[in-house]
């Protein structure tokens, strides 16, 4: 039930950075994201968060079976 829990948690964080990293309406990034090394940090920093969260949601899939 931990590995369903965590990464539902972790895909959430995952999805809520790319929301935040979202350009307002006249094509401006956010503070943030308006140095040259956020843009090339930010999207691995996400991409670990949705892809380690979804190992463990797939992860108590496997688990179910047995």
């Amino acid at each position: 039930m931990n590995d369903l829990l965590i990464g539902i948690v972790l895909i959430a964080i995952g999805c809520v950075l790319v929301f935040i990293a979202r350009p307002n309406k006249s094509g401006q990034h956010p503070y943030f994201l308006r140095f040259e090394s956020s843009m090339v940090l930010y999207p691995p920093v996400i991409m670990i968060f949705l892809v380690i969260g979804a190992a463990e949601v797939l992860t108590w899939l496997f688990a179910i079976e047995r």
